[in-house]
């Protein structure tokens, strides 16, 4: 599940910019932005929230919370502007791309909430032939005395 979209980003980010830091590829450049390689940052993005918050969520969420769209939208820009070495990933996004992986260290530790519950483990149904202790419930000599 993708977090965030193409259009999500051009909210964050100028048209021009976003053909520079796609459309790099000499001599196939065309001028506009490669959507296969904002799709790609936004997987790979979404990979990386997938692989925190899947510790305690069961995936796909049912719904894209806002805090997440956020922050994929964050990892999505840095590695966009990362894959173009010519181009200086700013101070700003750096402390972005960090306060991004903090927040996603946060939601996955449970200190953060995401506005969604974790799914409980099931509840064990049934009996069991153990004590808690480990030793059998039944044996033997307790199934004579009956």
């Amino acid at each position: 599940m993708n977090y965030c979209t193409l259009e999500d980003i051009r909210g964050h980010v100028p048209e021009a910019r976003l053909v520079e830091i796609t459309d790099d590829t000499n001599p196939n450049a065309t001028g506009a932005v490669k959507t296969e390689i904002v799709d790609k940052a936004i997987a790979e993005s979404s990979d990386i929230i997938d692989a925190y918050i899947g510790k305690r969520f069961q995936l796909p969420l049912p719904g894209i919370p806002s805090v997440l769209r956020t922050i994929c939208i964050d990892l999505s820009i840095y590695n966009l502007y990362e894959r173009v070495t010519e181009l200086n990933v700013s101070d700003g996004m750096q402390l972005r791309y960090k306060n991004a992986i903090a927040l996603l260290k946060g939601i996955a530790e449970g200190d953060v909430s995401i506005g969604i519950v974790p799914e409980e483990a099931p509840a064990e149904m049934g009996f069991s032939t153990k004590s808690k202790s480990g030793d059998a419930v039944f044996t033997m000599d307790s199934m004579r005395s009956l």
